[in-house]
């Protein structure tokens, strides 16, 4: 699959592009998109309560809950591990799983 950078416009393919993908669908609210109503995760439920564990966890398991939600269009990726850690800006999110019969890690940053 063809796409594009969203921060340079650059053409990207691949596994780039797959992580391009998992971005756009972690950082759009579910119900936002117009035509689209079941793209997107709920990880903006969790924006204003701070970064306790409690809500570590609950940003984990709308994560793992956005790769099952066929409407995503993530099927390819079978995630193994969701780990959120705390940043000086909001939270990361590091994904481990296999994607096209390889094993891959990628992070995703929240502000």
């Amino acid at each position: 699959m063809l796409g594009m950078q969203r921060d340079t416009g650059r053409s990207i393919s691949g596994f780039d592009q797959f992580v391009s993908r998992v971005v756009q669908v972690m950082t759009t609210p579910q119900g936002t998109r117009e035509h689209r109503r079941t793209v997107g995760s709920r990880l903006h439920e969790t924006l204003a309560q701070g970064t306790g564990d409690d809500t570590l966890m609950k940003v984990q398991a709308y994560a793992l809950e956005a790769f099952y939600n066929q409407g995503n269009g993530l099927g390819d990726f079978t995630p193994d591990r969701v780990v959120a850690t705390r940043t000086a800006t909001g939270v990361v999110l590091r994904f481990s799983g296999e994607w096209k019969s390889r094993n891959v890690t990628f992070e995703v940053t929240l502000c």
